[in-house]
């Protein structure tokens, strides 16, 4: 293919997230994998470029008798050299090999807890999650908080063991397999229990961090899931998600039109009758100074671009300016001069057939919609960070058939145990190593064609040479043109293209050359 078949333009204006740090999360190997499983877990994620892990604290794997009723005598929940020192092992270990590559790390501290720090369980299987003692809860954090500050030598050993100085509050706390209860209901009204439960448990988390040096830290509040049960009339338990919106909402004590509740619907919810912002910014100063808002937007099985069912209450990638239009109205609602909120994207996948017949999306589609997930990530500006959750699939339901087999997440990069393919990676290995998206998959009728990538893998920071590919006539992809990344990684180009093909990027590590996934395009007549 020779050179005036496309010539390489001009360099599309930068988004203003030029940096868009990688994330990955796959507690199942990292956390409670054997030392060789998450060791190898833990060279691959660095070896696809990955900057930071997320790291989920159980609090139950942590706290001494978890399994107790009654809360071990004289333990002094704040204090890590009174925790047993074989349950923080894991951590440590982890920690160390996660910044023994490069990598950083988001701490997680969350249910299950132990079963002396909870109370009222209207359901055994929830009984580790449902009402959390959050003065309890604080402790275990500000736990974590000495333990990883930098200059905290544990019993018995001679070296201090790593900072950590980014974490987030609890996992998906509008879930109610992560926090319960979601609700209190009668058969006529429902009221949100899992807002006010997570306003004390961020309360008291903020606290712990700021006595334990952690004030000037990255935290992160939220880690919300993306949907609920919009439909009340629907309710059919108590531990049924909540919308991601109204729970938000009922979070800052808001009503749907985001004005203040007052009387009995504040009361409800655990907030002032009488509204005071003053005073509710002031006793709640995590939810208006946190670093960000974390959101898990997935879809699982439609387009990024898809908008959810309910807009206004669901967020997905579709309309992440919805998150961001409500945060930035709930601080002007409190009179707080912050002028946008960063979100920090910290789970992320899609559900792939095979394994999962039903609700999985083709591999192919997994990857393309990785990749776009990740350029919509890019250009919206507020975005800090885009995580993809797990390497390898979870493996089946133990004992299950049919729908209820492949219930457990399938959307890693490689696929799981009990898939036949155990190990084998997917497309999508190769397309989040390499991302590579064309925002219109049509050429403008001048042949125009916008192009985004990312090279990921390597390391580091500073420009990096890449090879844009066009496919020829006998479907072989050529060489046309190298150019420089950005300082980041990231390619933003438009080109000139003069037939349908399709293109890739091709990028050098050393002696082996890793190739993006190739999209084709169209000419506009």
């Amino acid at each position: 293919m020779t050179a005036a078949l496309l010539v390489l333009l001009s360099t599309a204006s930068a988004s203003a997230n030029t940096r868009l740090e990688s994330t990955f999360q796959d507690d199942p190997r990292i956390v409670y994998g054997s030392d060789a499983v998450r060791k190898k877990t833990l060279d691959e994620a660095q070896a696809l470029g990955v900057q930071r892990i997320r790291l989920t604290a159980f609090w139950y794997l942590v706290a001494p008798s978890p399994d107790q009723a009654s809360k071990p005598t004289g333990f002094d929940a704040s204090d890590p050299n009174a925790y047993p020192a074989a349950n923080w092992a894991r951590y440590d270990t982890v920690i160390k090999e996660i910044r023994d590559r490069g990598m950083q790390v988001n701490l997680n501290p969350t249910a299950p807890g132990p079963l002396w720090a909870m109370s009222g369980s209207f359901d055994e299987r929830l009984a580790d999650r449902t009402n959390p003692d959050p003065a309890e809860f604080g402790a275990f954090v500000a736990a974590l908080g000495k333990r990883y500050s930098g200059s905290f030598v544990p019993a018995g050993q001679s070296a201090a063991q790593p900072r950590i100085d980014y974490w987030s509050i609890w996992n998906e706390p509008n879930q109610g397999a992560w926090l319960s209860p979601q609700w209190s209901s009668t058969a006529t009204t429902a009221v949100e229990q899992s807002p006010p439960l997570y306003r004390k448990l961020v309360d008291a988390s903020w606290t712990a961090l700021g006595a334990t040096g952690h004030g000037g830290d990255t935290i992160l509040v939220g880690e919300t899931a993306p949907k609920g049960q919009h439909k009340l009339s629907d309710l059919n338990s108590r531990g049924t998600p909540m919308d991601a919106m109204r729970f938000l909402r009922r979070v800052y004590c808001l009503n749907d039109s985001l004005g203040f509740l007052t009387g009995a619907d504040a009361s409800k919810v655990d907030c002032p009758a009488t509204p005071n912002p003053a005073e509710f910014t002031a006793q709640h100063p995590a939810l208006f100074q946190m670093t960000g808002y974390a959101h898990h937007p997935y879809e699982l099985v439609r387009s990024p671009t898809t908008r959810p069912d309910y807009p206004d209450d669901w967020v997905t990638t579709a309309n992440l300016g919805t998150l961001s239009d409500q945060l930035e109205r709930i601080m002007a609602r409190y009179k707080v001069k912050r002028s946008s909120i960063p979100l920090y994207l910290t789970e992320y996948g899609y559900q792939t057939d095979p394994p999962d017949s039903i609700t999985g999306v083709s591999l192919n589609q997994q990857a393309a919609w990785i990749n776009q997930a990740e350029y919509i990530a890019w250009r919206n500006r507020y975005v800090r960070t885009l995580a993809q959750f797990l390497l390898y699939d979870d493996g089946p339901v133990a004992g299950a058939t049919g729908d209820a087999k492949w219930s457990t997440f399938q959307t890693g990069l490689r696929f799981g145990p009990g898939s036949g393919k155990d190990g084998k990676a997917k497309p999508a290995y190769d397309a989040y190593r390499l991302p590579f998206f064309l925002p219109s998959r049509r050429a403008a009728k001048s042949g125009n064609l916008k192009i985004w990538g990312r090279v990921r893998p390597g390391g580091g920071s500073g420009p990096r040479a890449v090879e844009l590919q066009l496919r020829d006539a006998r479907g072989r992809y050529k060489r046309f043109k190298s150019f420089k990344t950005s300082k980041y990684g990231f390619v933003s180009k438009t080109v000139r293209v003069r037939r349908a093909s399709a293109l890739r990027l091709a990028w050098k590590s050393g002696s082996k050359t890793f190739y993006s996934r190739g999209v084709s395009f169209k000419l506009s007549r």
